[in-house]
């Protein structure tokens, strides 16, 4: 896949500067400060020097059952009044390219790239396999169909008769709140240590509002068939079901994903102090900036909350 650079400049509808990414996210500095939290193990050192040894963490740097709860109290909440609208008929194919045009830029396209950052802060094994495994399947689709999930993603919009270019073309404008989330993303992702970058992309970014039906075995998916002609893509904007690989990508591939995101995470930080939160913080941190972001994609859409 062709490197492609970061998000820049940005600049409102008569050229004028608009606010900076990070100026739209004030609870950056605040997780920057949780990023910066130590656990005690008795040695006094930080995290990021334990990570960086590929030593499991000390038992008194475990997580329980308590900060899974706070985990999926946030996640419980992963939802936006513009669902109703996206997953449901009426809108034109220009609305469909904005959504998908954020969708694919702010992190579907580079997700790999997230993802690698945070296996370069060198885990240990067993967290470093389970993501390398998913960093594996996101860049060349090779545990699944052979496809990068990018990729996937682009056949889609190919089956929904919407231009590439309208999708990919970096001279297109996105939302301000779209650079916020990003650059949220970016820091979490590059900045020790590595279990804050792996909750927020491995349990909040792939995660959905269903994550706590889903871990407790009372969400049953309908068989891929059926659910590819239910897909609202499918359903009412006539995308061909052969052109919606990706969901069965997701359906090969995400359970497993979805049990070592909460196995590196609980497996590998303290349920209480200050690195338990650094990871709530953080993925309460994305949350917020997502919903943002959504709200700036319905914006450009033209949606109106009821």
């Amino acid at each position: 896949m062709a490197r492609h650079r970061p998000e820049r400049a940005i600049c409102d509808k008569d050229g004028a500067r608009a606010p900076h990414a990070l100026e739209l996210l004030p609870a950056l500095p605040w997780l920057r400060a949780a990023l910066r939290a130590t656990c005690d193990d008795g040695a006094g050192q930080t995290p990021s020097v334990l990570y960086n040894q590929g030593s499991p963490l000390p038992r008194s740097c475990r997580m329980t059952r308590r900060l899974q709860e706070r985990l999926l109290a946030i996640m419980d909440r992963k939802n936006h009044w513009a669902w109703a609208h996206l997953t449901g008929p009426g809108l034109t194919r220009d609305q469909l390219a904005v959504h998908f045009r954020h969708e694919y830029r702010v992190y579907v396209r580079d997700f790999p790239v997230l993802l690698a950052r945070v296996l370069g802060q060198s885990p240990p094994a067993a967290v470093r396999s389970a993501l390398a495994e998913n960093l594996f399947e996101e860049q060349t689709g090779k545990l699944s169909l052979g496809v990068s999930h990018p990729a996937l993603f682009l056949e889609m919009i190919d089956g929904l008769g919407i231009p590439r270019a309208a999708i990919e073309d970096e001279s297109l404008p996105l939302e301000p709140e779209a650079h916020a989330y990003r650059a949220l993303l970016d820091h979490a992702s590059a900045a020790p240590p590595w279990v804050v970058g792996a909750a927020v992309l491995t349990i909040f970014v792939e995660g959905s509002v269903h994550e706590r039906a889903e871990l407790l075995g009372q969400r049953e998916a309908p068989p891929i068939e059926e659910a590819l002609r239910a897909h609202p893509m499918v359903r009412h904007y006539g995308c061909p079901p052969e052109r919606m690989r990706l969901a069965r990508a997701h359906r090969a591939v995400e359970g497993g994903h979805r049990q070592d995101a909460w196995e590196m995470v609980l497996g590998h930080a303290p349920d209480e102090g200050p690195m338990a939160e650094a990871v709530a913080s953080a993925v309460a941190a994305a949350h917020a900036a997502w919903l943002a972001y959504r709200d700036g994609v319905a914006r450009a859409m033209g949606l109106r909350q009821a």
